[in-house]
């Protein structure tokens, strides 16, 4: 592909439009903030750039990378078991793979003469693997052309951008907010992205207990604008 295709491409899969579901998870932003009801936008942009990067990064951003290095099925579907595994709140993984699976259906419609992307995708409708996103969608970047730091970048990018449209929703910043927000986060993601493009699969480590812990609460909400 050109470099124009492929900076198309990555802006197409980095797209708040791209339908797989991101929209309806907060991550367990939505229990924190029940907790954390005097939050300003300044914690909160601090509160999203410390998860991005010390656990989005070193997980989903090491596993995009490998992913995107992938030869053969075999390998991504090791990457795709470890991601399960990695993922201890039950939240972080039902997020992963119902946006993965989403994906993984619209992929092959992306890039249809990819044959090892479509044999992935093949395997999470079966249900043969579970189909994390950073798995499906580093096999998705390499097939449209995407390099690796692009696709990591993209992909902490939209975490980044995921959370903080929650925030928005949830009434805790203002659009205009978030967007300087998410601007002033770019050297602290290329930075984290480095980091994941020089791990190991082995490597992998995901560090938002705080998070994490009102995720798992958020189930037992009486009400709830967000699936996770």
């Amino acid at each position: 592909m050109t470099s124009s295709a492929s900076f198309l491409a990555a802006l197409q899969v980095a797209d708040s439009a791209l339908p797989i579901g991101r929209f309806v998870h907060s991550y367990g932003l939505e229990a924190w903030l029940r907790g954390h009801g005097d939050a300003n936008p300044d914690t909160l942009s601090e509160l999203v750039e410390a998860v991005v990067c010390e656990a989005v990064a070193p997980l989903d951003g090491i596993l995009i990378a490998r992913a995107h290095a992938a030869q053969d099925l075999g390998t991504l579907l090791a990457l795709d078991a470890q991601a399960t595994a990695r993922r201890l709140a039950p939240s972080s993984r039902a997020a992963s793979q119902s946006c993965g699976r989403q994906l993984a259906r619209l992929a092959p419609q992306l890039a249809p003469a990819d044959t090892l992307l479509s044999r992935l995708c093949a395997s999470v409708s079966a249900g043969e693997t579970d189909g994390n996103l950073p798995v499906v969608s580093g096999a998705l970047m390499r097939a449209l052309g995407v390099s690796a730091r692009d696709a990591v970048l993209v992909e902490l990018r939209g975490a980044a951008a995921a959370l903080l449209s929650s925030a928005v929703r949830l009434g805790a910043m203002s659009p205009m907010r978030s967007q300087v927000a998410l601007a002033r986060m770019a050297p602290a993601l290329e930075e984290a992205a480095e980091r994941a493009l020089g791990g190991d699969a082995s490597q992998t480590s995901s560090t938002a207990p705080e998070l994490e812990l009102y995720a798992m609460t958020h189930r037992r909400a009486d009400a709830r604008l967000f699936a996770t």
